[in-house]
């Protein structure tokens, strides 16, 4: 594949592309949004159509492939499990499953040792509420009003509740929708609580505090937060509140779990998000790239948060060896190769390049990051922050058409979502940055001229 994304070109009725997606139509439930893009091959940052159209992708394939796609370590891990045995059932040994668990182990923060698998960030999400509730005896869990934590039945009660985030999805699930405890957000391009960083203390932390103390109905299960929010908005949680909130957790006996679905795996620069605030919580939930590309999820837990009754939870394909080799594979190359390092480098350079081009933008009203989990924010005003939702999409659309996949969010259900997501592969080079800046400059520059 070459190095240049090649513009996108107007499809005739009779292209592969057009083809594909008729027969799609035909017979796919499309749950997740809906892109009119036929993918057929990928290497690394390249990812070709149906019709021969090449793009650059810079969000790791909806943040799942975080060494690209195809990487050949991880591709020969697969085929060597698959060369021994394909599967193995939960119930018995598999020494993949364990020597993945006993790795993540390893380079887990502080004292999680413990390995639940799932297939799913939200099937996880589950795992830990389980462990919880059967820890601490309550079954009310915190959560920020913003958060995205699964579309599950037990994960939309921790999922965010906006009008224009769910745009109906909720509708007519309330008798199998477990009410949870929501506290103001973390943002603070968009203070809930109308205050400056400078001078609110972390106020937003505070109510934590508040609904463990007295806003629970049956007793508080836990705190479940994400260190950098991303589909609410691509939202760092601000230096010290993470630490603030895991002190409320201990003063109250109930675990921190940390949503890191999104945000581990040298995403927000060090391998687990967590590290970058110095906190080590009682567990750090893993998915979307944890089997390098295949489906896989897992809890990492603390000890004392370690029990489940007998067949309380489980699925037949949970820790599946190919999985969990792919996985440990691109665990390996990730700390030989210094991948956290590569990402905080990385990550500093598309900013930079991004805060040149907002100095003649119209739209870019805020660009706020961690590692590689880069959010733009686009607004039809500065000064009022009015959200450009329209726009946002007309430059998601010139994104494509130059040759350049970005992702959406804040919120991502319906029209709504004002916020441009870079997420690249964490062992992205300098070129291929510098790259994913001009194409983006040149779409923004498209769309704003004519506004």
């Amino acid at each position: 594949m070459s190095n240049e994304g090649a513009p996108m070109s107007t499809r005739s009725e009779g292209s592969t592309s057009r083809a594909l997606r008729s027969e799609a139509d035909e017979h796919v439930l499309k749950c997740m949004g809906d892109v009119d893009l036929a993918l057929v091959e990928g290497q690394g940052t390249r990812v070709r159509d149906a019709d021969g159209r090449e793009f650059l992708d810079a969000i790791s394939a909806e943040w799942v492939l975080n060494l690209g796609f195809r990487h050949p370590e991880v591709k020969q891990a697969i085929v060597e499990q698959l060369d021994t045995i394909d599967y193995v059932s939960p119930v018995f040994e598999d020494r993949a499953r364990t020597t993945l668990a006993r790795r993540l182990a390893k380079l887990a923060p502080g004292r999680l040792q413990k390995v639940l698998f799932a297939l799913s960030g939200a099937a996880a999400v589950e795992g830990a509420m389980h462990l919880a509730m059967r820890t601490t005896g309550g079954s009310d869990f915190i959560c920020l009003d913003a958060a995205f934590h699964g579309r599950t039945f037990a994960t939309i009660g921790l999922t965010y509740v906006h009008p224009g985030m769910v745009d109906g999805a909720n509708r007519g699930l309330d008798r199998y929708i477990p009410r949870q405890i929501r506290v103001p957000n973390y943002y603070c391009y968009r203070c809930p609580l109308g205050l400056q960083r400078s001078t609110c203390d972390l106020a937003c932390a505070e109510y934590v505090g508040y609904a463990l103390e007295r806003a629970h109905i049956n007793g508080p299960a836990g705190v479940m937060v994400e260190p950098f929010q991303a589909n609410g908005g691509m939202v760092p949680a601000p230096d010290g509140w993470l630490q603030r909130v895991h002190g409320m957790c201990q003063e109250h006996d109930v675990p921190l779990i940390v949503d890191e679905v999104q945000g581990a795996l040298c995403r927000c620069g060090p391998l687990f998000a967590s590290e970058r605030h110095g906190v080590e919580p009682e567990m750090i939930i893993l998915g979307k790239a944890l089997g390098g590309g295949l489906p896989l999820s897992a809890t990492i837990t603390v000890p004392e948060y370690s029990a489940l009754l007998p067949w309380e939870y489980g699925f037949t394909q949970a820790g599946n060896p190919v999985a969990c080799a792919a996985g440990l594979a691109m665990l390996e190359v990730m700390v030989r190769d210094d991948l956290a390092g590569n990402s905080e480098r990385m990550g500093r350079l598309l900013v930079s390049r991004l805060e040149a081009i907002a100095q003649d933008s119209k739209l870019i009203g805020d660009i706020r990051a961690h590692g590689l989990m880069v959010g733009t924010e686009l607004v039809r005003d500065r000064t009022t922050k009015e959200e450009a939702f329209a726009e946002t999409d007309l430059v998601m659309a010139a994104c494509l058409e130059h040759g350049l996949m970005v992702g959406k969010t804040g919120p991502v259900f319906g029209p709504n979502g004002n916020v441009i997501k870079f997420k690249p592969a964490v062992n992205v080079t300098e070129d291929e940055i510098d790259e994913m800046a001009t194409l983006f400059g040149r779409a923004l520059a498209q769309v704003e001229a004519t506004l």
